[in-house]
């Protein structure tokens, strides 16, 4: 324990610390005011007496990191991609707090939200390179994004942005917005939106706010997505019709009355799901969602000790083929595992901190990868630049990846390949903040850096010439 501790403390304080600065659209923050070279110089056009009118900070935080690490070499980054030079390469503006990595059912392409923001940006998986950019501004009339949290392919040319406070024709309370990719073109064409905000009556809340979605991808029901929701309760929203399939009321969901989260299919039954519902001031539970039946068939009790659940994962026992719940609490920074079919709970309150003698790991995202029986965790950073509530806050929290090997899925324990840290000096205004990981492809494993690496400064500028490329 004291040498993880001591390991973990020498890759942090010893990481290499470096100006940086980004050009383009994106400039970068300055050590010294005033001095960023202005990226209008190059649209000044000569022989036409060229003034900067305006200059506007038309975002103030933007870009972020991906951070790739290939499982089949050594414990290390095998690839650092910023996004806001990702976005700029593909003809696309970086946009603000880049929050999820969600992979198409081919792993040929990888979604990244912007909770931030009203975007997503497509990249091709092989090359870490932005293919399309999706914008939920204004895709049509009478429609109004808000903050794009999450997402979840249908098949592998539609994409549905769930977003947590757009309006669809003057209805609030989030709406979910459907794309046609088309990759041959490098488009996506905006399809349409549903307003979540009708579905709090027959819920029984008092309003919406949608977190995710998802569905199971291998039979019948794969239409049939279940939209988790911040304000309690849910629905099952048919994505091909775009219409709500059934609205689940909040009577049917226990103790949890609030807290929204993120689902998993099972890896066999294709009719269910499970949802995860997490709160920082309330109950924690998980749910078996049958999209079959379009209900709530059975609940699953997490222990006292979970604070603020907000990883889940399935895991197969490669002994018996047993199926587990994996459950990481963000606040108490704990692991609970649950008998899939019992419920039964047979790792309770594990600490997740305990083997570096601080509160290093405040847990996200997870994924288990059961090619090599582990579990991937979303490390956030000392001051979280979304959800986290600061009382919550952990002061000497280490952002990056964390790694934890689950022998037969209820044995946890670390190994010497613990944690894999994020680069501090490219975060040059805020912390550091890993918010999400996934698994991508058979042997990659993409985590999200969401604090921004740099801002946008908009400029108006004018030009004793005629209009610039005039039609």
């Amino acid at each position: 324990s004291k040498d993880k501790a001591s390991k973990l403390h020498r890759s942090r304080v010893l990481m290499p610390r470096f100006a940086f600065t980004i050009l383009a659209s994106a400039s970068a923050f300055s050590a010294v005011p005033g001095t960023c070279p202005s990226a209008a110089d190059g649209f000044l056009r000569p022989g036409c007496d060229s003034k900067v009118a305006s200059n506007t900070t038309s975002a103030s935080m933007a870009g972020g990191t991906l951070y790739v690490h290939d499982t089949t070499g050594p414990w290390r980054w095998s690839e650092v991609v910023d996004l806001g030079d990702a976005a700029i390469a593909a003809g696309c503006t970086p946009r603000h707090k880049p929050h999820m990595v969600l992979p198409s059912p081919s792993h040929q392409h990888v979604a990244v939200s912007y909770t931030g923001d009203k975007f997503v940006h497509i990249l091709c998986a092989a090359t870490k390179k932005v293919v399309m950019c999706l914008d939920a501004r204004y895709p049509a009339p009478g429609v109004v994004g808000g903050a794009i949290h999450t997402g979840d392919w249908h098949g592998e040319d539609e994409f549905v942005m769930v977003d947590m406070t757009g309006s669809v024709n003057g209805v609030a309370g989030g709406a979910l917005h459907k794309f046609l990719l088309n990759f041959t073109l490098g488009v996506g064409f905006y399809q349409t939106s549903i307003a979540m905000g009708p579905t709090a009556s027959p819920r029984g809340t008092s309003a919406t706010k949608p977190i995710a979605m998802g569905t199971n991808p291998v039979g019948a029901f794969r239409d049939y997505y279940f939209v988790t929701d911040a304000k309690g309760a849910g629905s099952i929203v048919n994505v091909v019709t775009m219409e709500v399939a059934k609205d689940l009321p909040l009577a049917d969901f226990g103790a949890c009355t609030a807290g929204g989260l993120w689902t998993v299919p099972h890896p066999e039954d294709e009719e269910v799901i499970i949802a995860q519902y997490g709160s920082q001031s309330g109950a924690e539970c998980l749910y078996q969602v049958n999209l079959k039946e379009q209900a709530i068939t059975k609940i699953y009790d997490l222990p006292a000790g979970a604070d603020d659940a907000h990883g889940i994962a399935f895991c197969r026992a490669p002994s018996t083929g047993k199926y587990f719940l994996v459950n990481t609490n963000r606040a108490s920074a704990t692991l609970d595992v649950l008998d899939y079919r019992t419920g039964e709970a047979v790792v309770e309150s594990y600490d997740l901190n305990a083997p570096f003698g601080a509160k290093v790991l405040q847990p996200d995202v997870i994924y288990y990868r059961e090619a090599d029986s582990a579990l991937y965790m979303a490390a956030r950073g000392p001051e979280p630049v979304s959800a986290v509530k600061p009382q919550n806050f952990f002061p000497n929290a280490t952002p990056g990846v964390f790694k934890l090997l689950l022998t037969e899925c209820v044995g946890p324990a670390y190994g010497e390949d613990a944690f894999l840290l994020t680069d501090l000096s490219r975060v040059p205004a805020i912390t550091s903040d890993v918010h999400s990981l996934w698994a991508v492809g058979p042997a990659e494993v993409w985590a999200i850096d969401q604090a921004a690496t740099g801002s946008v400064q908009t400029y108006e500028v004018f030009s004793k010439c005629a209009a610039y490329k005039a039609d």
